[in-house]
């Protein structure tokens, strides 16, 4: 089967039936009433559902700090799926993680342990940030039992008991997640969340992943993990041969389990000067990102972590993603579409490519 047939066979046969088998009956939707305001004034357990898809744990961790804030008593439990669990693990004011697999239709024995795990908490709120096609995260706020659970209106979802209607058009991801705790009456907080690491802890990392580095070498992150708009295997191997290419210079690949396949085989291609790094470990991961002049990625995790990092960014996305992900205000990055670069020969990319690594890592030029 094409993907082109799979996309359509979910769209119009197993979606309708995952959103029937997930949404409630008849007995489900008798729930006692009972006082919204008084519900808000002091809960003592919620339920937060970050957007499932890349960066949505990045973008919506000053959210999160902004409910901790508010209800600095509560227990916060975070749900997320399975792949981000390494960075949902790394928020320090998140009180227990419990991850869920992304699921066709809502069944199996697995989904039942994390409903029963969920339900045992008897939350009070259940905050929904994701606006994904996907209704697993939708379908898991409802089966959590939370008292309140909030999220974005859709026509077709019948989770939520207080719906946030979206923005229209596209806006900045963030414009979007601010919607929910402001329609509770939950002030931004003005200090950021930052991805840190000791200094000592960081340069523990670096001496030993970053074996025999010298002063003055110098270190390109490449992250090849998935996304809407992964260019073609060729043309990320020829990413990694620039990079290599620039005098003294290495280059960081940066991979998900699903990419490994995809990471070995550039190792094999290019040799030595290709280090190989899974994105299972946030402080290794943010350590060795200190390490680079520059970082090359299609995908908004790793992204927005260098964002926050204020590290060089050159990001390949559609114009679309452009326009929801990228912020206007960070100094050295570098946006290419992805529809353009697709088309790009490889005297064109090995230009503008070039240039812009080249003048990165010079200006970089000594950084531990």
């Amino acid at each position: 089967m094409n993907a082109q047939a799979g996309g359509w066979l979910k769209q119009k046969l197993i979606s309708p039936l995952a959103l029937r088998l997930s949404a409630p009956g008849k007995d489900d939707l008798s729930q006692p009433a009972f006082s919204v305001a008084e519900a808000l004034k002091a809960p003592e357990n919620l339920l937060i559902i970050p957007d499932g898809r890349p960066g949505g744990l990045f973008l919506g961790a000053s959210q999160f700090w902004a409910i901790r804030h508010r209800y600095p008593d509560a227990s916060i439990t975070l749900l997320v799926r399975t792949q981000k669990e390494y960075i949902a693990r790394e928020i320090p004011f998140v009180d227990e993680v419990i991850s869920y697999d992304d699921f066709l239709l809502p069944l199996g024995n697995k989904l039942k342990e994390v409903i029963r795990r969920l339900r045992e908490h008897k939350f009070d709120i259940a905050f929904c940030f994701s606006g994904e096609e996907n209704l697993c995260p939708a379908s898991l706020c409802y089966k959590s039992g939370a008292q309140i659970r909030i999220g974005f209106q859709r026509d077709d979802f019948p989770f939520f008991n207080i719906r946030i209607v979206p923005k229209s058009g596209t806006c900045y991801e963030p414009g979007r997640l601010s919607l929910i705790p402001e329609t509770l009456g939950i002030p931004q907080v003005k200090e950021r969340v930052s991805w840190s690491v000791s200094e000592a802890g960081a340069k523990k990392i670096r001496d030993r992943y970053l074996v025999g580095r010298s002063p003055e070498e110098q270190f390109v992150g490449l992250d090849i993990s998935s996304a809407n708009h992964r260019p073609a295997f060729k043309q990320v191997l020829h990413l990694a041969q620039l990079i290599i290419s620039l005098p003294n210079t290495r280059a960081l690949v940066f991979f998900g389990y699903e990419e490994r396949k995809h990471a070995n085989r550039i190792r094999e291609e290019l040799g030595q000067k290709v280090l190989l790094f899974q994105t299972d470990d946030l402080p290794k991961i943010v350590a060795l990102l200190e390490a680079c002049h520059q970082l090359v990625t299609w995908n908004t995790d790793l992204f927005h972590l260098a964002v926050s990092m204020g590290l060089p960014i050159t990001g390949i996305f559609s114009a679309k993603d452009k326009e929801r992900w990228v912020p206007e205000d960070h100094p050295g990055m570098e946006i290419l579409t992805s529809e353009t670069f697709q088309g790009w020969s490889p005297g064109k990319i090995r230009d503008v490519i070039h240039g812009r690594l080249g003048s990165t890592a010079q200006e970089g030029t000594g950084k531990d």
